[in-house]
């Protein structure tokens, strides 16, 4: 995790500056579609959660919740606190910890819901990361992911959003497109990902009930797992 981990910290304010936008919002909200009761939902766990963006999604839709995001990176966590102060102090069911995946800080059965927006990728081992966030899901808690999809491309992305009401100004289309370019190449160097080996790893990892479907059109995957009761 160390490499990661010092690339979270210098790419911090670029990462910050593509998620602050309605896409990943909307992306983040999506998740939530996957669980039975999203409104009975009592602890939810937000994986690399960066700045902190995603995590106040979730605090927003989740109003009874406690909502915690973990990433490796320092910097991200101080963003997303700092982001926490100034701009969504009214959330006070969110909260901000530095952590591990392969050796989370919580204790076993901890949360219903697991969340985690293109992180898994970008993993060496990423079965332990799956069975460590397995531990600390409680019977029946549900783990959903977004990743990129190794057979994705930008321009099915972009056909996907178009004609988006907040896409009709040139700095927001400009701001999508570059994120999504980003993603691409990032991904690229790092290890995309296909339907058929999120399934086995989920599968692998001890999680049942497990299911991958295209979102943004293609670029990406949304992969969910439960775990038993």
């Amino acid at each position: 995790m160390m490499d990661n981990r010092r690339l979270f910290n210098w790419t911090a304010w670029g990462y910050d500056f593509i998620t602050r936008q309605e896409i990943w919002r909307e992306q983040i909200r999506q998740t939530l579609t996957y669980a039975q009761d999203p409104q009975g939902l009592e602890e939810v766990l937000d994986l690399g959660c960066g700045p902190g963006i995603s995590t106040f999604v979730f605090g927003e839709a989740l109003v009874d919740a406690k909502i915690v995001g973990v990433d490796v990176a320092e910097k991200m966590i101080r963003r997303a606190r700092a982001h926490h102060l100034t701009s969504y102090s009214h959330l006070e069911n969110v909260k901000f910890d530095r952590a591990d995946v392969y050796d989370l800080p919580f204790e076993a059965e901890s949360f219903d819901l697991a969340v985690g927006h293109s992180f898994l990728y970008l993993l060496p081992d990423r079965l332990n990361a799956l069975r460590s966030i397995l531990e600390v899901l409680r019977p029946g808690g549900i783990l959903v992911l977004m990743e990129p999809n190794a057979e994705g491309t930008v321009a099915q992305a972009l056909r996907h959003v178009e004609g988006r009401r907040w896409l009709r100004s040139p700095f927001a289309a400009g701001r999508f497109a570059t994120s999504m370019v980003m993603w691409r190449i990032v991904s690229r160097s790092q290890g995309q990902l296909r339907k058929d080996e999120l399934e086995g790893l989920f599968e692998g990892a001890g999680f049942y009930g497990c299911h991958v479907q295209p979102t943004l059109g293609g670029l990406g995957l949304h992969a969910v797992g439960k775990k038993r009761g």
